[in-house]
């Protein structure tokens, strides 16, 4: 796959960390982590384009763990990402979206491969920077997960404003 086959994404995005961690933003998780579009030990910086489906993303996690958060404003340049929202390109990638709706703890805990892992993979093979993932919970919402950055022609993040407090009703 060429760039112009990706998703061009720019701009500021908002990435929720544990209030802890706010000096590791940006820092890939840990080899003992694993998410929704990586297995244990593979980068990924997960982000919303609005606070408030930042906040949403992670209010389950909240409400599980009971762990303050805090929303990180960062700004991302030249990011050239899979969007599951395009029906042509994921067929061509042989990416199946709903496949990453299926809840990936779940199958973990059931000794599968997360469809979401699945999916990631192939974008990772096609040389995607990231991938897009279509909300849950929220119409039209979606999250960005960039699967690598601030290397050379990769896409670069930095921080570009102050924590923000989560509060969840």
């Amino acid at each position: 796959m060429v760039s112009r086959d990706f998703l061009q994404i720019q701009g500021v995005f908002y990435r929720s960390v544990l209030a802890t961690n706010v000096g590791a933003a940006l820092d890939p998780p840990g080899p003992q982590s694993a998410g929704r579009y990586h297995r244990h030990g593979q980068p990924a910086l997960y982000m919303s384009p609005f606070p408030e489906w930042s906040i949403s993303a992670v209010s389950g996690y909240m409400r599980e763990d009971g762990l303050a958060r805090v929303l990180i404003p960062i700004s991302v340049t030249d990011a050239w990402v899979f969007d599951q929202r395009n029906e042509e390109i994921s067929r061509l990638l042989g990416i199946n979206p709903q496949a990453s709706n299926g809840s990936w703890r779940e199958a973990i805990g059931s000794g599968l491969v997360p469809g979401s892992w699945v999916n990631a993979d192939r974008a990772r093979a096609s040389g995607a920077d990231g991938i897009i993932d279509c909300s849950r919970n929220i119409p039209n919402g979606w999250h960005l997960c960039l699967f690598r950055w601030n290397e050379p022609e990769t896409p670069q993040v930095k921080v570009c404003g102050d924590p923000i407090k989560v509060s969840l009703s």
